[in-house]
């Protein structure tokens, strides 16, 4: 369900990552050139944390057509696993960003509804400088999760990484000149503009630029 306009706009605003959530979204490793022995070391670890988030909220696990059975025979039996294409498993970067918005029923009640910001993704710097030649799959991730949920959807062009943003749910963004500013991601976008679309997109007022972000990058 695609939706028009900006989720600021709707009242939508991202909120902080310490909140409650209502579900978990995950990717499963399997890339040969990114993880280490056929992953198998990486999917045991993934496993384990599936696991321990599973006791407290839902969690799904997505894994391509090839490892869907080797997904589903060591995930525990309350972990979803759906089947779904992607080039790497890095959901936190290529899924969608999650906003909320609260409203009032007719009986008094606190309603609170969630949307999926779609962002574009291309694999953390491109052709040139990404970490992989063909993100095809995962350009189509958020879009594939917010449909499963069958939550409104609110597609943005500009290139972001879901990582690349923290908030604290009162207004305020944390970021990095190194990756948004970066020209492998949004060279005809000025720091204006940026700033402009996070705030229209996160339902924030105030934005903080760290000069850098991972160290030794």
């Amino acid at each position: 369900m695609e939706e028009t306009g900006v989720p600021a706009n709707h009242g939508y605003w991202m909120p902080a990552e310490w909140e409650p959530h209502s579900h978990c979204w995950m990717g499963w490793p399997e890339r040969p050139d990114n993880w280490r022995n056929r992953a198998v070391h990486a999917q045991r670890v993934f496993t384990n944390v599936a696991s321990a988030i599973s006791q407290f909220e839902p969690v799904t696990v997505c894994a391509s057509p090839a490892q869907w059975a080797n997904a589903r025979s060591q995930l525990p039996p309350n972990v979803r696993v759906v089947e779904m294409s992607m080039n790497d498993s890095w959901f936190r970067d290529s899924g969608p960003t999650f906003v909320v918005r609260k409203s009032v029923s007719t009986s008094g009640a606190y309603l609170t509804s969630v949307a999926g910001i779609d962002w574009n993704f291309n694999s953390w710097g491109g052709i040139d400088d990404g970490c992989y030649k063909d993100w095809s799959f995962d350009i189509l991730v958020a879009r594939k999760i917010l449909d499963i949920e069958k939550l409104p959807r609110f597609p943005h062009s500009m290139i972001l990484e879901g990582g690349s943003i923290h908030v604290d749910g009162e207004g305020t963004c944390l970021t990095t000149e190194e990756c948004l500013l970066n020209k492998n991601r949004n060279p005809h976008m000025s720091k204006e503009q940026i700033e402009n679309n996070l705030k229209d997109y996160l339902g924030i007022r105030k934005i903080i630029w760290l000069p850098r972000g991972l160290y030794g990058s």
